[in-house]
């Protein structure tokens, strides 16, 4: 079995993926480490991750600029940079950032490609209209369910 090869990226390098007020940068991806994990950075203005579940990993979010307005299973939790929000597989979560600019580094274990989905939702944002019917499907697919969030 061989050792995955190191990765030292600048803050310029990795894939990145534009879908409406997101920038995702891939950082370390799920193939570099054996589907341990894999690591992105999402920069966005005033913006909201809806309320989602994941049944097949955990999420580590790591904020690294700005606030962020967590909502974690059923709760608020308003937090500044060097906070971080660790979601377990089946824990209904979501994130705003109210400010004009927020940076955040999520982490997924184990890895669940979530490249392709980003790839997916770049090329859904970039239609002249959304397809409501295929980024559901691409959110299933992913294990990006979207649930209400609480009233």
């Amino acid at each position: 079995m061989s050792l995955p090869a190191p990765s030292v990226l600048s803050p310029t390098e990795g894939e990145r993926y534009s879908a409406g007020p997101f920038l995702i940068t891939a950082r370390v991806l799920g193939s570099q480490t054996g589907g341990a994990f894999e690591m992105y950075e999402l920069a966005l203005g005033p913006a909201t991750v809806d309320y989602h579940v994941h049944m097949r990993m955990d999420e580590t979010i790591c904020v690294v600029e700005g606030e962020i307005e967590f909502l974690v299973d059923r709760e608020k939790f308003l937090r500044p940079a060097g906070s971080v929000a660790f979601i377990p597989r089946g824990v209904h979560h979501g994130f705003t950032n109210h400010g004009s600019r927020a940076r955040v580094l999520i982490v997924f274990n184990p890895s669940g490609n979530q490249h392709e989905y980003f790839r997916e939702l770049e090329r859904l944002f970039a239609a002249p209209t959304l397809d409501a019917a295929a980024l559901t499907r691409s959110q299933v697919r992913h294990d990006q369910r979207l649930v209400p969030p609480p009233s």
